[in-house]
C-alpha cells in the first residue's frame, strides 16, 4: 500500500466584502485597512483589577464545531460575557480514514503525531478498530489534545506517557520530538493541516506517513439573524484556519453591509487559540487580530478579555469611503 502526503493549498482568498443584492457578484475591497496583529503574552495571575472586570456589556461569538465551544464559553460566562455560539465548520471523513486501522497495525511505530482535538478523538477510534494494540506512543500538540486520549484510556495514553512539546505548535513538536534518523512516525491528520510537521521530522531524518483521516468543511446553513447578530459582537473567535475562511465566505456579505452602514462602524476584533489561525486572518485581511502567545485555553480565553478591553481608539474603524 502506497501513501501520499496531501499538502493544503497554499492559496487563500483574499478578503473582499461582498456587496450583497448584486447580480454580477462585484466585489469591494476594504482599503486603507488597519490590519494589526496581537501576540499576547498571557499570565496564570495578575493582581491588575482587569481580573476582576465583568464583561456584561460585552458579547463574544464562539464558532468551533457544535459542541466543541463549551469549555470557553464557560470562562467567559464566568465573566458576564454574552457567548453567541455560532459554528462554522464541521469535521467530516477524509479519505484515508478507512485505512487507519490497517496502517496502525502494519508497522511498528516509534510516534503517533496527534496534532488537535478532532484528530486525537478519530485516531482513538481507528485504534478501537486496529483492536487497541499494545505498545503505541503519542505525541500531542497540546494538552487539550492530549486529554483526549487520556480520557478515552488512561492507562494507555496518560498525559505523562505522552510527548508533549514545550509550546503547543507544530514547529515546536518538530524541534522537540525524540526522534532521529529512521525513525517511523504516523500521522493522522486533517486534510487542511499544513505540512510543518511531516516536513518538519522528514528533514530530520524520520520517515513520516500522513493519513488524511478527517476534514473539516464549512457548515451549510447559516441563520441569517444569527449573522446579523454575530457582525455586531465585540468579539469573533478562532479556533482554526478553516473557521476563518468560513467566517470570511459565510458572513462577508452581512459584514459588508455593517461596517459602511455608517461612519465609524467596526468589525469585531478577532481572536485566535494561536498564531496559525492569526496567520488566516492576515491572509484574509482581516484588522484588529489577537492571539496568544502560549497556545491553548487559558490564553485564549484570557486573550479574549484582553481583547474586549481594546480602546475604540486603537480599532480599525469601517472601510474608507471611495
Amino acid at each position: 500500500m502506497s501513501f501520499v502526503v496531501v499538502s493544503s493549498s497554499s492559496r487563500v482568498a483574499r478578503f473582499t466584502l461582498v456587496s450583497a443584492g448584486t447580480q454580477h457578484q462585484s466585489h469591494r475591497r476594504a482599503t486603507h485597512a488597519r490590519v494589526s496583529h496581537h501576540c499576547v503574552r498571557t499570565h496564570a495571575s495578575t493582581s491588575d483589577d482587569s481580573v476582576t472586570r465583568v464583561y456584561t456589556d460585552k458579547k463574544v461569538v464562539v464558532t468551533r464545531e457544535l459542541g466543541k465551544n463549551g469549555a470557553l464559553m464557560n470562562v467567559l460566562k464566568s465573566r458576564g460575557v454574552t457567548c453567541l455560539e455560532m459554528p462554522l465548520i464541521e469535521a467530516v471523513d477524509g479519505e484515508d480514514l478507512e485505512s487507519l486501522p490497517e496502517v496502525l497495525l502494519g508497522e511498528k511505530w516509534d510516534w503517533v503525531c496527534v496534532t488537535s482535538p478532532e484528530a486525537a478523538k478519530v485516531f482513538i477510534e481507528g485504534y478501537e478498530k486496529a483492536g487497541k494494540p499494545s505498545g503505541v506512543r503519542c505525541a500531542t500538540v497540546g494538552v487539550a489534545t492530549g486529554k483526549v486520549l487520556a480520557t478515552a484510556y488512561p492507562d494507555v495514553f496518560a498525559l505523562d506517557k505522552q510527548f508533549i512539546p514545550s509550546k503547543a505548535t507544530a514547529v515546536t513538536l518538530v524541534k522537540e520530538l525524540p526522534c532521529d534518523q529512521g525513525s517511523l512516525v504516523l500521522y493522522p491528520a486533517s486534510k487542511k493541516a499544513a505540512t510543518t510537521l511531516e516536513e518538519g521530522l522528514e528533514s530530520r531524518g524520520a520517515t513520516v506517513v500522513r493519513l488524511n483521516t478527517y476534514s473539516t468543511e464549512p457548515v451549510e446553513n447559516l441563520d441569517p439573524k444569527i449573522v446579523q447578530e454575530a457582525v455586531r459582537a465585540d468579539v469573533v473567535t478562532f479556533g482554526s484556519p478553516s473557521a476563518v475562511r468560513a467566517w470570511v465566505d459565510l458572513c462577508g456579505g452581512a459584514l459588508y453591509e455593517h461596517i459602511t452602514s455608517a461612519e465609524g462602524v467596526f468589525q469585531p476584533a478577532y481572536v485566535c487559540i494561536g498564531e496559525t489561525s492569526a496567520e488566516a486572518c492576515a491572509n484574509c485581511e482581516l484588522p484588529d487580530v489577537f492571539y496568544p502567545e502560549n497556545p491553548g485555553m487559558d490564553g485564549w480565553a484570557e486573550t479574549v478579555f484582553l481583547a474586549l478591553d481594546l480602546p475604540t481608539t486603537d480599532r480599525w474603524g469601517g472601510l474608507s469611503r471611495e
